[in-house]
């Protein structure tokens, strides 16, 4: 956990929580966020944000979908094409935290996730080995996704990539950076969202400083979020505005309260 919690505190220097103390210049970190789709970094853009946009990290984010079978929130539609106009969301995203983006095209899917991506990737094998070729090239000194038990939604898709990514470090043969698994649990609400931790073994990051890069990247996503969701989250309670994460060296010993179907 020590580890876990330096590797943290370089990324964020400029926050403090109850288990951490505030740093003011530590030197900037090689960040990677690994996620399934574009808006999924929203949940981490209060961490993103300033590392990347402020405190000149060397940050990565790799996208395995361009969230072509979403829904769209835009009253005037999306056009014939969904996965453009996320897309193009998510390069404007990544514009603003001035991160790389990587954006593969495998399916967005909702069942057999892993063996779809896994058939259009060639095999299992090459798409681990896909994803071990973006971390090299990241060189990360902290690693974001997510927890393969919940992946912060239930989502399918987040869960296989959050089991994807440990799988091709398990198998990687060099040493690992860090990684860090998003414990923030979402309940969705009739306009707006709900987020706990997880697991109560979470570290709680306070992220009310940097909240105003979660609500920008929702604005950045129009077609995932509506104006009254963005609202909601402009104006959320200061309780709210946290990021719960563990170290995965941790996974086997921590156990989430929130649970998916079938877990």
């Amino acid at each position: 956990m020590a580890k876990a919690i330096a590797i943290l505190l370089l990324a964020l220097p400029w926050i403090a929580t109850g288990r951490v103390h505030a740093v003011r210049q530590a030197p900037a970190a090689r960040i990677l966020w690994i996620g399934a789709h574009p808006d999924d970094e929203t949940l981490v853009a209060p961490i993103l944000g300033p590392a990347c946009a402020r405190q000149n990290a060397v940050c990565t984010l790799l996208v395995f979908t361009r969230g072509e079978r979403g829904g769209c929130a835009i009253p005037s539609g999306c056009g014939p094409d969904l996965g453009s106009v996320r897309a193009a969301e998510m390069q404007q995203a990544a514009a603003e935290l001035h991160a790389q983006l990587t954006l593969w095209s495998l399916s967005d899917v909702l069942s057999g996730v892993v063996e779809t991506w896994s058939g259009e990737a060639g095999s299992r094998d090459a798409l681990l080995e896909r994803i071990r070729a973006v971390i090299a090239a990241a060189n990360p000194t902290v690693l974001y996704t997510f927890d393969p038990r919940h992946g912060s939604t239930c989502h399918p898709a987040h869960r296989a990539v959050g089991a994807l990514v440990l799988e091709a470090l398990t198998q990687s043969g060099t040493v690992a950076p860090q990684v860090m698994l998003l414990e923030t649990a979402v309940q969705f609400l009739e306009n707006g969202f709900a987020f706990s931790a997880a697991t109560p073994d979470a570290v709680s990051i306070d992220a009310q400083s940097s909240w105003n890069y979660l609500v920008q990247n929702t604005e950045i996503h129009a077609s995932q979020f509506t104006p009254q969701q963005t609202d909601f989250l402009r104006h959320v309670a200061a309780e709210q505005k946290r990021v719960y994460l563990i170290g995965a060296e941790r996974y086997d010993e921590v156990r989430p309260v929130f649970k998916c179907e079938g877990n």
